[in-house]
Order: structure tokens, then C-alpha cells, then sequence
């Protein structure tokens, strides 16, 4: 096992607070010698001393505990095997990340963003190389061009043209001025469309994404028992690759087991008795929160009446493993979700469910419910593998819920994802915003 580096954490924390060590061990109540010897990391911090550190520091204990750059240890771990870099110290980087945690975030960040990249790239290169419409069309536009460039050419360079040929050359240039807009057009429309074409993913997971939306993330074959996993793939003509088929068949998995532990009749005349009521279910069902988050957000149909209630699940380094978007509240497929999000607070409160109102910056409200779990077990030795789901619902729905909701506190402002947030005052924001720079340049 690596060696405990949370009094490195705590030491830098300090440093950044402009703190003594004297001072911090008088706020906590401990000596200033036995801090001295945590942040040397000779002697572990836990309980009411790292509770009184992170108070004094004004910090969440998350960020001093071993655990909370767990992902992205791992990412900087991956970057040195993705780039095969053997100069790359990597058995100092659980150090870099306590001492440096601003550096490390933006190595792991790059790394994720140039590794999502090149997925995206060998995908559209691919398709750029053997989809018969995009050569097609690039041949007939060159050929436009090329005609219009020609009969120009002519028009430009000749002075005694007589009318009834230099009226040909200019229906020519008419012509093929038209034929060039309208393959343009029919390669733009391509484009616009290309995510609703069978076979059109970029990854695994964008293909993933259109088999849970074309099939409205259910699968009532399932549900009835008609038809199992496997036969839902063998018909299943849209996952072409064999990695975006073993996440869809994991995806099916674990509906087919929610099922098996929460047949849908049952599920419905309970959900509705205890007015969605996510607690009670889990206790009625004998099952955690996150399968009844899944099958809450899968609830509504047309023969179902429910509220119609959104999901995402994401691991502990913030990859969504199931994003289920409501048509106010949509899901980013790439890049970070909104930090603000009780999503990612869920993972300092474990096995803890939370409870907030949000507000959208167009003005849209919704009630979020969280909660984050361990998905490995209890058993000894094991180490706990957290993934936290976000169900929501708009207030639209709120009298179907309010008898059982807890009081959520001040309504709590949000985004998408940093890039296309309006806010300007967000305290929060991870990345540049992109429409200030839009209207800047308009």
C-alpha cells in the first residue's frame, strides 16, 4: 500500500492559507509538534483532528483525505503508459497531485482531452475514408468548381466574345453555380443528420447514447420477459462496433436485474402508493437507491402514468456512465458538467442522500435527489469503487412528490458545462466561458 500523503495536503493547504503551523494547531487544539509530525505524514490524521484541520482551513475534508485524487492519480498513471514516456516519474505522482494539485489536474485533463480526441478523429477519419456520399460530393463540388473557374477564366481573358456565346458561358456559370449550392447544401444537411444515421457514433459511447434514445431508454421486451439480452443484440443492427456493443450490453444487464428485483407492475403501483417516494422503494424492494433512481427515470410510458424524471450516473473521476436528459435539462456528452451539481457533492457524503433545488439559467427549476454508492461490495479488504446517479425532475411535478420531500434549502444556481454557462459571477467555473468570447467578437 502507497504511503498516506494527506499531511502533504494538509501542509500545502496551510501554506496557501498563509497560516503557521502554531496557529493551525491552536484552531484544531492539537500541539503544534504533532502537526508538525502529520504534515511529515508520520502520523496518520483522522476523525475530530482531520475535522478540525479542514474547519480551520476552510476546506472540505474530501480534499485532504487519501481518496480524493484517487481518478486522477490513476489519469497521470495512464498518460505516461498512453505516451510511453519513460522519463515520466510515476512513482511520485500521488506527491505532484498533493504538492502541485493545480498542475496535475490540467496533465490528467489534457490527457483525457487528447485521449477522447484521437478516439473522435480515427472515428471521423474513418468514416471521412470510406463513406461513398462524402466522396461523391466532394467530387461533383470540384467539378462545379471547376467549371465555373474555366468558363470565368474565358470570360475574363477573352474581349471579343460575341453576345449569344458570352450569354452561354454566363448560363454555364449559372448553372453550375447552382449545382454547386446545391451539393453544399446536401453535405451540410448530411451533417446536420449524420448523428440520427445508423452507424454515424463518433465512440463506443455516442453509439451507445442514440441505442438508449431510439429505443426511449426502455426496453419493454425485458420487462415482459419476451425477449432476453441477448436476442435484443442479435436484432440490434445500430451498434456496429464490438466495443459500443458490450456497453449496451452491459446497460441491458443491469436493466434486466433491476427488472428481475423491481418487476415494472409492481414497481408502478408501488412508486405511485408512496408518491415516488425513492427511500421507501428501496426499502420495499430490498435494493439501493441507484437501481431505483434507474428505474424511476424509466417509469413513465404511455401506458404509465408517472413523472417524467432524468438521470446521470458518473464514476469517481466524473466519466458519465448513463445520462438520461429531460428536454429542459439536457446532459453534456463531452467535456465537464456543471461542478455545482449535488452530483459531485454526493461523493464527500457517501451512501448519503441529498437533496436540492436547482435552478437552470433559463429560468427552469427542478428537484435533484443524489446519492453516491459503492458498487464493489463490503467486503474485507476492498477497496470502495463509488459511482453517485443525480435523478431529477422539473417543479412542474412537484405536487406528485412534496409529501414526502425534505426541506432542500435556498434554491441553488446552475449550468450545463462551463463552456456554454451564461452565469458571470459563478465562483465555481472550471473552464472559459465561450459565449462571453462569442459576443465579444460579434
Amino acid at each position: 500500500m502507497r504511503k498516506s500523503l494527506a499531511g502533504t495536503r494538509i501542509r500545502e493547504a496551510r501554506r496557501k492559507s498563509n497560516m503557521t503551523q502554531k496557529a493551525l494547531a491552536q484552531a484544531t487544539g492539537i500541539s503544534a509538534s504533532y502537526l508538525n509530525l502529520i504534515e511529515h505524514n508520520r502520523r496518520p490524521v483522522a476523525g475530530k483532528v482531520l475535522l478540525g484541520i479542514a474547519r480551520a482551513l476552510k476546506m472540505p475534508v474530501a480534499s485532504l483525505t487519501d481518496g480524493a485524487e484517487s481518478a486522477l492519480l490513476g489519469d497521470l498513471h495512464a498518460a505516461a503508459a498512453h505516451w510511453g514516456d519513460s522519463s515520466a516519474e510515476t512513482g511520485t505522482a500521488d506527491e505532484m497531485i498533493s504538492r502541485f494539485p493545480g498542475w496535475a489536474g490540467l496533465l490528467a485533463g489534457l490527457y483525457r482531452q487528447s485521449r477522447d480526441q484521437e478516439a473522435a478523429i480515427a472515428a471521423l477519419s474513418d468514416r471521412l475514408t470510406h463513406d461513398p456520399f462524402l466522396a461523391e460530393s466532394l467530387h461533383s463540388m470540384l467539378s462545379n468548381i471547376t467549371a465555373i473557374r474555366s468558363t470565368s477564366n474565358i470570360l475574363k481573358s477573352i474581349d471579343d466574345i460575341e453576345p449569344a456565346q458570352q450569354s452561354r458561358f454566363h448560363n454555364i456559370i449559372h448553372e453550375e453555380s447552382r449545382r454547386l449550392t446545391d451539393a453544399a447544401q446536401a453535405l451540410v444537411t448530411y451533417f446536420d443528420h449524420v448523428s440520427d444515421q445508423t452507424g454515424g457514433s463518433a465512440t463506443p459511447e455516442e453509439a451507445l447514447d442514440r441505442f438508449l434514445q431510439q429505443h426511449g431508454y426502455v426496453f419493454p421486451e425485458i420487462d415482459s420477459g419476451a425477449l432476453t439480452v441477448s436476442e435484443i443484440l442479435m436484432r440490434e443492427a445500430t451498434l456496429k462496433n464490438p466495443e459500443s456493443r458490450e456497453l449496451a450490453k452491459g446497460f441491458l444487464e443491469i436493466y434486466a436485474r433491476d427488472t428481475k428485483q423491481m418487476p415494472l407492475a409492481d414497481f408502478a403501483i408501488a412508486a405511485k402508493e408512496c408518491a415516488y417516494n425513492p427511500g421507501v422503494l428501496a426499502q420495499k424492494f430490498n435494493t439501493g437507491l441507484a437501481s431505483v433512481f434507474r428505474r424511476l427515470s424509466g417509469l413513465k410510458r404511455r401506458d404509465i402514468d408517472a413523472p417524467e424524471m432524468g438521470l446521470i450516473v458518473v464514476n469517481a473521476a466524473g466519466r458519465a456512465i448513463l445520462r438520461r436528459p429531460l428536454r429542459d435539462f439536457a446532459l453534456p456528452r463531452h467535456g465537464n458538467a456543471c461542478p455545482r451539481w449535488p452530483l459531485f457533492q454526493a461523493f464527500a457524503q457517501p451512501t448519503r442522500p441529498i437533496t436540492a433545488r436547482l435552478d437552470l439559467p433559463a429560468g427552469q427549476q427542478f428537484i435533484c435527489l443524489a446519492s453516491a454508492q459503492d458498487i464493489c461490495g463490503e467486503d474485507f479488504g476492498q477497496m470502495p469503487e463509488y459511482q453517485a446517479s443525480m435523478l431529477f425532475i422539473s417543479t412542474t411535478d412537484l405536487p406528485l412528490i412534496e409529501s414526502w420531500l425534505p426541506a432542500t434549502g435556498p434554491v441553488q444556481e446552475i449550468g450545463i458545462s462551463c463552456r456554454i454557462c451564461p452565469r458571470s459571477n459563478c465562483q465555481t467555473r472550471a473552464e472559459p466561458q465561450i459565449l462571453a468570447s462569442i459576443s465579444e467578437t460579434v
